[in-house]
């Protein structure tokens, strides 16, 4: 939701983007063509695989991963999330204009 708030924020122009160059259009096509195949081959695959058993009931759930989380974690859990809250910030400050400039 962070994210979602972050472009909310970000007034771009249609007029004001630059063009794309050629390069970045063909990577963009590449990307999505691999992209593509990727999800292909894994509905291809959706109903080959066998079953998941666990052995460990307990494994995969959330109460242990907010243990680990805020137990071993905790610094660098907590930096991450101050380092994303000053990246979002900075891309709003960066986006927004200057009132004063457009005078």
């Amino acid at each position: 939701m962070l994210f979602l708030y972050t472009l909310m924020l970000i007034n771009l122009n249609k007029e004001a983007e630059p063009a794309k160059a050629n390069l970045v259009k063909f990577a963009a096509v590449i990307g999505g063509g691999c992209f593509l195949v990727t999800i292909v081959a894994s509905l291809k695959a959706l109903g080959v695989s066998q079953p998941v058993i666990l052995k460990d009931p307990n494994l995969g759930l959330v109460k242990n991963l907010g243990k680990v989380l805020f137990n071993e974690f905790l610094l660098p859990f907590e930096v991450s999330s101050i380092l994303l809250l000053s990246a979002m910030v900075g891309a709003v400050l960066l986006a927004t204009k200057d009132p004063k400039s457009a005078a």
